[in-house]
Order: C-alpha cells, then structure tokens, then sequence
C-alpha cells in the first residue's frame, strides 16, 4: 500500500504505511496466545494491554539507539464522554507478553508511531493487542463505541492478521455524523496513525468469509 499523507505546518493529522513482512510473522503467532476477556466484549475479542515509555537516542557514528520500558501493570479507564460502550468501566488485562516486547518488530511499531506523532520521549505510551473473532454470518463489532474518538491526542492501529474474514474496513470521519473520507480495509502489517482530536474513527463490522471463524489481529496505541 502506497504511504497517504496529510500534514499541515503546525499539527500532525494522518499517515497510513506498512512494517514488514519480517516483522509480521515476528509477531503474529503471540495472537493465539491473548487470554480471555471478561468484560462486556469478551464473546468476541481477545485481549493483553500495557503501558510503555519509549525513547530515541541519536549517537555519533552508531545511529539511532531505541529504547523499550514498561511501566507498572495498570487498569484500563476510558471514560463514558468517549465510550459509550464500556466507558468508565475499570477494565485489569493480562499484560503483553515480554517476548513479544524484546523483539524487533515490536520496537518497529513504535519507532513508526513516534515517527510520524513526533512524541516526547517520555511520553506514556498505552497499547491494546487485540483478536477480534468472526463466527459465521453474524457481524463481531470492531468498533462497538460507533462512529467515536478515544480521548487522547494520537492514535495508531496497526492490523498484524485478517484471516478468513469479510468487512472490517476502517472508516475515518472529519466529523462524527460525517461519511467517511477514507474507507480501507487494512492488509497484513498495514496501519494508520491518525490525530484522535481531529478525526473520529470507525470500523465495519466483520463476518466468516467462509467456513470456521474468521479473525482480526492489531496492536492499538494510544498517546
């Protein structure tokens, strides 16, 4: 997928790209992996979650040194103004796994979000790895919040897997009760990263594309 990118002097707004086909396969056997989730989405998505601080270092004759921390286990609280769905529901995930956090391709998802958002190093990174699961023709809701934002300043999702499923096209709106602008079902490693003030978000719904399940597998970050 070519690169689209909007940008205006003063504010970051939209970038969609690819990680690598490498880094793909790094990371798509931990989805099998995700625990269950008790909460309200459960039926139909899996889920591990933690927060992150992530830093770039620029040293002479070496290059670009980057640098991985997780922070503390933490619940997850979003609140009701922008989830209508589970919003204000104090939400404990297992955590993502560490071999997954040591490995190349997930440094590679955040070198790309910090790339395009321009964070501050010590910014407070939250990630969300996610399996949305399709069951025959009744549609899983990849967005049950609707068309919405999530409350931070930046947004990145990055599809690892869409396996046996139709749907599940993102949609991105300049206005919550607008059409979308762009409409794109995402590819294997395929991501957006997009400014969650400006831009509200959705997705469609996905079905079985043939028999068995069918699934979707992302990380989500948030900043």
């Amino acid at each position: 997928m070519k690169g689209f990118v909007m940008k205006k002097t003063e504010d970051f707004l939209l970038e969609l790209g690819q990680i690598s086909s490498e880094h793909v396969a790094q990371l798509s056997e931990s989805f099998n992996n995700l625990p269950k989730n008790e909460y309200c989405d459960g039926k139909y998505r899996l889920r591990r979650y933690s927060q992150f601080i992530f830093s770039q270092d620029k040293l002479p004759n070496i290059g670009i040194i980057n640098t991985l921390r997780k922070l503390p286990a933490k619940a997850f609280t979003q609140s009701a103004d922008f989830n209508v769905f589970q919003g204000d529901v104090v939400r404990q995930y297992e955590e993502i796994e560490q071999d997954i956090i040591e490995s190349e391709a997930f440094v590679e998802i955040f070198a790309r979000f910090k790339g395009i958002t321009n964070l501050d190093d010590e910014s407070n990174i939250e990630v969300h790895q996610m399996r949305i699961i399709a069951k025959g023709e009744v549609g899983s809701q990849v967005t049950p919040e609707g068309v919405h934002q999530d409350g931070f300043q930046n947004i990145g999702m990055f599809v690892i897997d869409s396996s046996n499923v139709s749907g599940g096209e993102l949609n991105i709106h300049t206005q919550q009760q607008a059409k979308p602008f762009i409409k794109h079902k995402f590819d294997q490693g395929e991501f957006v990263v997009l400014n969650d003030e400006r831009f509200w978000h959705s997705a469609e719904d996905i079905c079985s594309a043939g028999s068995g399940s069918g699934h979707m597998d992302l990380f989500v970050l948030t900043a």
